[in-house]
């Protein structure tokens, strides 16, 4: 019986060891879920169990991501551009850089993601060349794998870039939100010229780096009503995957724009759903059947708990959009990587669930609480969850997920 009983806590142990590894940012409450379907513990047990282990994680952070801002300084002028303070001075020092990768990989999960972010993270491209072979070295000797990712606004790509990006399989998520006139509207050159023919004629090219080549649409309030246009015409322009997302924080929305947003989404949904039975090679995440959505749910997301953003200087915060904020309060700053971390700034951000609001607690809507920097800039806290964010989570739910047959 002892034997047995020692085998069992050998492959719970196991089972947690390798959750952890797979789920980035799991909860305790979707570990606990997980726990209690695996062994037949028992909820409360089971419960118990994964607190301790939220615990000891806490106590020794351990991260799967990290953003790089490598400036806040941008080619661009975009109207809901989340960094508030642009400069050509904020660029990030090769120094600055390694010491990020170093915090990275002191206790990195198996496989970590790396996002170069900005600014306009292109304009610092020699720097580049130099922090990807410094990571995949220090990668080589953790035996751990790095999953490259990189924003830009596209107007500085070049064949160089590409070659580079293929070479280190970086993967580029462009901003681009549409068609020419909308587009154009809110994406300018510091001159006032439009972006859009620029990117456009850079697709084919992209398209033999990258055949699955990802934008980031914006939508803001004006552009609501040509959202299914733009979308369309992203696809003829040879986009294929999408992430479509309200601009927020740079303006407030009201609750018809919100559900005129959620309409337009599920027209967009109806459209994409024809292009795929159609044979169109399409990925939209959050229309996509997730079996495990359920269980990866959990109050806040995984900013300050297994992933964190460095700014320009070094200064770390739990996320990009934190360190956009002009609010010093808001902007969240935990430590440097030139000193050092203050892991009690990030211990609510780690134990997000004991932040949740009484409101929050009584709605029946499941929900992960919305975005910290949004939450922040409309309430104050980055725990309280703004109306905003609210509908608009409200909204996505009621946008069904495809069958996975689909």
């Amino acid at each position: 019986m002892e034997n047995r009983n020692g085998l069992v806590l050998k492959q719970i142990v196991d089972f947690i060891g390798e959750y952890s590894k797979t789920n980035p940012g799991y909860s305790p409450q979707s570990l606990a879920v997980s726990l209690t379907q695996k062994f037949f513990i028992r909820s409360e047990d089971a419960k118990k169990l994964a607190m301790l282990v939220e615990q000891e994680i806490n106590d020794k952070l351990g991260l799967a991501a990290m953003e790089l801002n490598l400036t806040f300084n941008c080619n661009l002028t975009c109207e809901y551009c989340f960094v508030h303070n642009k400069s050509p001075n904020d660029r990030m020092t090769l120094e600055t850089a390694q010491k990020a990768i170093d915090l990275l990989f002191k206790r990195p999960y198996s496989i970590v993601s790396i996002t170069l972010f900005g600014g306009e993270p292109l304009l610092e491209f020699d720097l580049i060349k130099k922090i990807v072979p410094y990571a995949l070295e220090k990668a080589q000797k953790s035996g751990v794998k790095v999953d490259w990712a990189i924003t830009t606004n596209g107007t500085l790509i070049n064949e160089d870039i590409l070659q580079f990006f293929a070479q280190h399989q970086i993967n580029m998520l462009l901003s681009i939100d549409g068609g020419p006139e909308t587009h154009d509207r809110y994406r300018r050159t510091k001159s006032g010229d439009g972006t859009w023919q620029t990117i456009a004629d850079l697709i084919p090219i992209l398209q033999t780096y990258q055949p699955w080549l990802g934008a980031r649409m914006t939508v803001s309030t004006e552009a609501i009503s040509s959202m299914r246009s733009d979308f369309r015409q992203l696809v003829e322009l040879g986009i294929n995957q999408f992430i479509i997302a309200p601009a927020q924080g740079a303006e407030c929305w009201t609750k018809e724009q919100t559900e005129q947003f959620g309409s337009n989404l599920l027209k967009i949904q109806q459209d994409y759903l024809a292009l795929k039975q159609a044979g169109a090679a399409l990925f939209i995440e959050d229309f996509e059947s997730d079996e495990n959505e359920q269980e990866h749910l959990g109050w806040g997301c995984r900013a300050g708990v297994t992933s964190l953003a460095v700014a320009p200087n070094g200064d770390i915060s739990p996320c990009s959009k934190l360190l956009g904020l002009s609010d010093e309060k808001g902007r969240c700053i935990v430590g440097n990587v030139h000193s050092s971390i203050d892991y009690k700034l990030l211990e609510p951000f780690q134990k997000s669930i004991s932040q949740q609001p009484m409101k929050c607690k009584q709605c029946t809507n499941q929900c992960t609480g919305g975005c910290y920097a949004v939450n922040y800039e409309q309430t104050g806290d980055h725990f309280a969850l703004s109306e905003e964010n609210c509908l608009f989570w409200a909204v996505r739910q009621a946008i069904p997920r495809l069958p996975p047959d689909v």
